[in-house]
């Protein structure tokens, strides 16, 4: 009787648990560029290397090391990007996604028609709270010191409840190129205005220095496909025309080589005149190349959801 009685609490514990340990589980984004040392941390499981395609899962902490980048793209809708010496947990609630940052420094872009009515992406610091929609937000957590600056659109600014974690208080609002630093729990009431140089600073700081990893439709139609689940409606024509696009390359290295244990050079192969088209020009040599951090679907895809990827401002 004993031995059947610990059993049936057994699977009961068990049933309870998994609700929350698939809640715990589920899947929210997808890492689309990861450089430099980039760690995540699921429940109960010891810290691992992030890479490049990875799923980001609920409650993941995802930290950045010494000169390293990572950017996500959260249910089609929003993109993170971390710099170096962040820490950023990604949770869900129903209408409500919270990006919690820790310290470091994050940008967050969200486009506003991927969302659902009443939907809202929440900045949450130390000390402070921002609900963000259609959004470009950079945060940065130093100590007790939180500093919110918007890029584009407006976002109410609120003091955060260290006992709680809810926000408190009278919001202060942001418009484009206004930021507010929340310190020792004080949100001042009027933001300050930043230059124009200022904001290109901030837009170029979330640009990572490195090349196109390899074509990522198949991402972008996953994320896509998601969110568009989530609303309830039709794939976008946007969302479509990131699916089908090709992505832009440039010719490859064409020098002839010499066999080994040859005593005579053959005569150099002669190569084709490669073809152009306008969706896919050759790139000369020689010629400056402004090369994007993704490939051309992506940036189809995401180009109206933040100009974080390309020039901000001129």
């Amino acid at each position: 009787m004993k031995t059947t009685t610990t059993r049936v609490l057994g699977v009961l514990a068990l049933a309870i648990s998994m609700p929350a340990l698939a809640g715990a589980q589920a899947r929210v984004g997808v890492a689309t560029t990861v450089v430099g040392p980039v760690t995540v941390t699921r429940a109960a499981t010891s810290p691992a290397p992030l890479k490049f395609r990875d799923d980001v899962m609920l409650n993941d902490r995802v930290a950045t090391g010494d000169q390293a980048f990572a950017r996500m793209l959260l249910g089609g809708k929003a993109i993170v990007t971390a710099r170096e010496h962040s820490i950023v947990t990604i949770t869900e609630a129903p209408g409500v996604s919270t990006i919690d940052l820790a310290s470091g420094r994050i940008s967050v872009a969200v486009e506003k028609s991927r969302m659902r009515p009443g939907e809202v992406v929440e900045i949450k610091t130390p000390n402070a709270v921002s609900g963000i929609r259609g959004t470009i937000v950079v945060a940065e957590v130093s100590g007790d010191t939180s500093t919110i600056t918007v890029l584009r659109g407006l976002v109410d600014v609120y003091r955060r409840d260290p006992a709680t974690g809810k926000a408190v208080g009278r919001a202060t609002a942001l418009r484009a190129r206004e930021s507010v630093t929340v310190k020792a729990g004080l949100l001042p009431a009027r933001p300050r205005t930043i230059s124009t140089e200022q904001a290109r600073r901030l837009s170029t700081d979330f640009t990572a220095p490195v090349h196109a990893v390899s074509p990522v439709e198949t991402i972008v139609a996953d994320e896509m496909s998601r969110a568009t689940d989530l609303a309830g409606g039709p794939t976008s024509n946007v969302a479509k025309s990131a699916m089908s696009g090709t992505a832009t390359t440039a010719p490859s290295s064409t020098t002839p080589t010499t066999p080994t244990g040859s005593s005579s050079l053959a005569p150099p192969p002669t190569l084709a005149t490669p073809t152009t088209s306008l969706s896919q020009p050759v790139l000369s040599p020689t010629s400056p190349v402004s090369v994007p951090i993704l490939s051309q679907p992506v940036q189809k895809i995401l180009q109206p959801v933040t100009p974080i990827l390309s020039p901000l401002l001129k």
